[in-house]
């Protein structure tokens, strides 16, 4: 199983990847998730259960590589403010298997959007989680956090 460190003090020179505990040298890590939506595209209750889309990539520095898929695996993303882990094992990944810890506590029922892009060539970097918090008297929330 392949196990991702990333870890960011929020600038370049802070910036290391980590895979099995050898720092691998990579010109882009890639993360996006979409969890299911109703029949109107809007988040909904449910978070993993409800099935989705994801998209998780290295691509290593040297030009000739092609991406390397991330999972079956697991990452770990270590931002200044915040911890989140992602973790699949199914070998023919089946996103509802997967796991989103933020910060010690499970948010895979919850989670709505991920999105990570840490691309050094373009010097494009994006990170951001979203977690839909239902109600049961008041109306539900969306809560996102901006990573970096």
């Amino acid at each position: 199983m392949r196990y991702f460190i990333f870890n960011t003090g929020g600038d370049w020179d802070t910036t290391t990847l980590f895979l099995n505990g050898e720092e691998y040298p990579a010109s882009r890590l890639f993360v996006r998730l979409e969890t299911g939506r109703d029949a109107y595209g809007q988040p909904t209750r449910g978070g993993l259960q409800n099935g989705g889309q994801m998209e998780a990539f290295v691509l290593p520095q040297d030009g000739d590589a092609r991406e390397q898929a991330i999972f079956p695996g697991r990452i770990d993303f270590e931002f200044p403010m915040h911890k989140i882990t992602v973790e699949n094992d199914t070998p023919n990944f089946t996103i509802e298997m997967t796991r989103i810890i933020l910060d010690g506590k499970d948010v895979s029922d919850e989670v709505t959007d991920l999105s990570i892009n840490i691309d050094a060539v373009a010097n494009e970097v994006e990170a951001y989680l979203t977690l839909f918090k239902p109600h049961l008297f008041a109306a539900s929330e969306m809560a996102t956090y901006n990573l970096l």
